[in-house]
């Protein structure tokens, strides 16, 4: 398995997430209308976001995939984040999402559809999952998109309501 984790497509590309990029996470995160649809809901301290980037590392090392910068070739600004994540006694799941300032440019299923081939076909992974908030309707339109099933509707581990989806 590749230990690096790097993913190109037409205007983005993903790379392994830099020290450098804690004060940019935390900036994404501090737009409410991004934060409450990621994890708890609320915006990322710089701890957390520090935590983020080591485990992120940790992961490609053991898993040969993990979280990473979303950076938008036209800029070279970081917009985002995605990739593949490995949650312990879990499978593969699929995360991704950007600063609100561009939604709407189609970079969500851009990135969501390399991600996925990425992972199949390079990483051989045989499922993969993705959460979501079922009012995410942009993300669930993508999963949808890309023959992600709804397999389990529920409360996550914060008590917010989420559907998990399966791919495999």
């Amino acid at each position: 398995m590749p230990n690096q984790y790097f993913i190109e497509t037409q205007r983005l590309t993903l790379r392994p997430f830099e020290v450098s990029d804690v004060a940019r996470i935390v900036e994404i995160f501090a737009n409410p209308n991004v934060a409450k649809w990621v994890d708890d809901g609320k915006p990322l301290s710089a701890e957390r976001a520090k935590k983020w980037v080591a485990v992120s590392y940790d992961s490609v090392q053991k898993n040969g995939s993990s979280a990473g910068a979303l950076i938008e070739k036209s800029t070279g600004r970081m917009v985002g984040w995605g990739g593949i994540v490995h949650a312990p006694d879990d499978l593969p799941e699929i995360i991704y999402g950007f600063e609100e300032q561009v939604w709407g440019k189609g970079y969500g299923k851009e990135i969501a559809k390399a991600i996925v081939e990425d992972g199949t076909d390079i990483r051989a992974f045989k499922q993969i999952i993705a959460t979501v908030d079922p009012e995410n309707a942009a993300s669930v339109h993508i999963l949808k998109s890309l023959s992600f099933r709804l397999i389990e509707s529920g409360l996550d581990e914060h008590g917010l309501p989420t559907d998990t989806y399966q791919l495999g």
